[in-house]
């Protein structure tokens, strides 16, 4: 019996043939036919649900390749600091949430990037912390880079006399360790909304960005009780380090019994995710050409190629792909002579993750190795400015190339992100990003990298699905695969870029069960 009919659309079905279709049949939790009002109407049964179109459009579900969203689910649990613009409206935030803590309980904010997002260009330090929390153990990750009060540096052992509390690397990951787990419950909780917050942008799948054991298994837990709303692939961080510190040896041990396996389309394992440098926007990115501003400064490596070799070699050995966070150019070289080395063929592909700065001879030598990219544009939409400042106008004008990379590696070898929380989760203003090369002022930067309306979607779509090997399944509409789909206020083909800019989600589907529905369509 038929369980659910879409009719009246514009159904962009990304098929091998690119077919648009009027109506859409679901059965079972796959799509069971596509085509005319008049075919697909006469599947409906009694009990089908019949939803009418009006002409609006629909696309297969959305892929994000690279977002931490675990991170939408943490609003009342930790810190949120969107739309902070002064460092005392951030203490303020701070403050609030410690309020409804117990004495010497942790403050935890959620990724944030002061130094561009307040007035003050920096963060608050670690008396400023004590001040605003009570004197409670505060830990405000930054995504590469964190700040911790007085008493969150004594828990991790680290003397406080004479620091501000701001981490980098090891004495961060020092400061993360002892902050205590959140429980099953708490943890089952956050991840549910998390997915709902992805629905409502009609994301159906997501590769999350660096998952440790707890959360990969929270979530295999929650497809095992049937209440998540996203397929996940996960790229794991066995140490919960992206860069781990521990002997290879222990790293061995650690990774020797394989990916954990996938669960019936919901639960994939990409690979373990690891880190070579920095980032563009800090200016850090590990770089060939030394940086503008600093006579010499080629940016930060966080690990070498011996050590980088070790780690990749003991997970290909054991059967994991791996994904390594790399920005700059010299970064990307390390990676891919690492990715050569090491290479087991008979994995999914390595991943260059970010590689926002990559040229146009890594390009040709990752289609060579059949190395894949998960690139995010919206780096571009909100920090021109500051990456410009860092390297310069032309190598800015030539970060995030997705149409050389698009040429270079295949529409399968490229997917779109975003990196959330980093940046927006807003797919539709990042495919508009990916087309125009716009920024958030309204500003051209690398214009002749634009991709054309048709490869975004695919990007957010096909892509997403052949990045985690599952192209005859997902990606797509037409009978057989996973009934994932997204209805939209907007044609994201066909409308004006402000409306594409614009665009709402008014319904998505995973699996063939309605996860998100604004009522619009009833």
């Amino acid at each position: 019996m038929t369980d659910l009919v879409l009719l009246g659309g514009r159904v962009h079905t990304l098929d091998a043939r690119g077919t648009v279709a009027e109506a859409v049949a679901v059965t079972g939790g796959r799509v069971s036919a596509v085509g005319s009002d008049a075919d697909v109407a006469r599947l409906a049964g009694p009990s089908t649900r019949v939803v009418r179109l009006a002409g609006r459009a629909v696309v297969p579900g959305l892929n994000d390749s690279h977002c931490h969203f675990e991170n939408a689910g943490m609003d009342g649990h930790t810190v949120s600091f969107a739309g902070v613009r002064t460092l005392d409206a951030a203490l303020d935030r701070i403050a609030a949430l410690a309020a409804t803590r117990e004495p010497g309980a942790w403050v935890q904010g959620q990724p944030w990037n002061p130094a561009l997002q307040l007035a003050e260009g920096r963060g608050p330090d670690r008396r400023e912390l004590d001040r605003a929390a009570g004197g409670r153990p505060v830990y405000l990750p930054e995504g590469h880079a964190a700040t911790a009060s007085t008493a969150a540096l004594e828990r991790a052992g680290i003397r406080p006399d004479g620091h501000d509390g701001r981490l980098v690397e090891g004495a961060m990951h020092a400061v993360a360790r002892v902050i205590p787990e959140w429980t099953r419950e708490e943890r089952a909780a956050q991840l549910t909304t998390a997915m709902r917050v992805l629905n409502r942008s009609g994301i159906t799948s997501v590769v999350a960005g660096a998952l440790p054991p707890g959360d990969v298994e929270a979530v295999r837990g929650l497809i095992k009780d049937g209440r998540s709303t996203v397929r996940v692939a996960a790229m794991v961080t066995p140490t919960g380090e992206l860069n781990p510190s521990v002997p290879l040896a222990d790293w061995e041990a650690l990774v020797a019994c394989g990916p954990p396996a996938p669960i019936g389309g919901h639960y994939v394992t990409r690979g373990i995710k690891l880190q070579v440098d920095g980032g563009m926007t800090l200016g850090t990115a590990a770089m060939r050409e030394p940086y503008l501003t600093r006579p010499g400064y080629h940016g930060e490596m966080v690990t070498d190629r011996d050590r980088l070799a070790g780690l990749v070699g003991a997970a290909h050995r054991a059967g994991w792909p791996v994904g390594t966070h790399v920005v700059g150019d010299a970064a990307i070289d390390v990676a891919l002579d690492v990715y050569a080395a090491t290479r087991n063929r008979r994995l999914l592909p390595d991943v260059l993750i970010h590689a926002s700065l990559i040229r146009p001879d890594q390009i040709a030598r990752a289609r060579t190795l059949g190395v894949q990219v998960a690139a995010q544009m919206p780096f571009l939409w909100r920090n021109r400015a500051a990456i410009a400042g860092h390297l310069g106008g032309a190598r800015t004008e030539a970060a995030v190339p997705l149409r050389d990379l698009v040429d270079g590696l295949g529409l399968d070898g490229v997917s779109a992100g975003t990196d959330y929380p980093i940046n927006a989760l807003d797919p539709f203003q990042n495919i508009y990003a990916m087309t125009t090369r716009r920024d958030a002022a309204g500003d051209v930067v690398g214009g002749a990298q634009g991709v054309t309306r048709s490869e975004a979607l695919r990007l957010y779509t096909t892509s997403g699905a052949a990045h985690t090997g599952e192209q005859e399944v997902k990606g797509r509409l037409d009978a057989g695969a996973f009934a994932d789909l997204t209805v939209l206020d907007a044609d994201p083909l066909t409308a004006p870029d402000d409306r594409l800019r614009a665009t709402e989600v008014l319904m998505t589907v995973v699996d063939g069960q309605i996860v998100h529905d604004t009522g619009l369509l009833d």
